[in-house]
């Protein structure tokens, strides 16, 4: 049995290994769709990308990081969340500080990478929530969590 369990794993891991470099070939490929659209924007300035096109990822798959890091470079994430929240008029979910993200940058409302953005406001608001300044404030269809100011 314990020459069973040994070959699953090592299966298991040759999947994992598969997995991994078919989201490297997926981030590069985003990056390569996100230059043509900004070339195609060029020529067409009210060019829309299709959302279609855009692939879709579970929440385990990570985000490619190249794809947002200059949206952030140079932007406090922990300050802009904190200011955020400050003014909300109620509990806000990740999607929400990915749309407020979009409008203060001047990013249009249905951009591929929201969902990116999303995340990387994820970490920041867990970090907040150790630190208890915030804190959780109920889900939105029970897997989405809403965030306020801690009292």
């Amino acid at each position: 049995m314990v020459l069973v369990a040994d070959e699953l794993k090592r299966k298991r891991a040759k999947l994992g290994e598969q997995i991994e470099g078919l989201r490297i070939q997926i981030a590069a490929l985003e990056q390569q769709q996100i230059a043509f659209d900004l070339v195609i924007r060029t020529y067409e300035p009210d060019y829309m990308p299709d959302a279609s096109g855009t692939v879709r990822r579970s929440k385990r798959a990570a985000p490619s990081p190249n794809s947002i890091t200059q949206l952030f470079k140079g932007f406090d994430r922990r300050s802009f969340v904190l200011r955020t929240l400050r003014k909300a008029e109620s509990p806000m979910s990740t999607a929400d500080f990915a749309r407020v993200f979009a409008t203060e940058t001047g990013l249009p409302e249905d951009d591929a990478r929201l969902g990116q953005i999303g995340s990387r406001f994820s970490q920041v608001l867990d970090q907040l929530a150790k630190a208890n300044r915030i804190r959780r404030a109920g889900m939105i269809d029970g897997r989405r969590y809403q965030w306020e100011v801690a009292a």
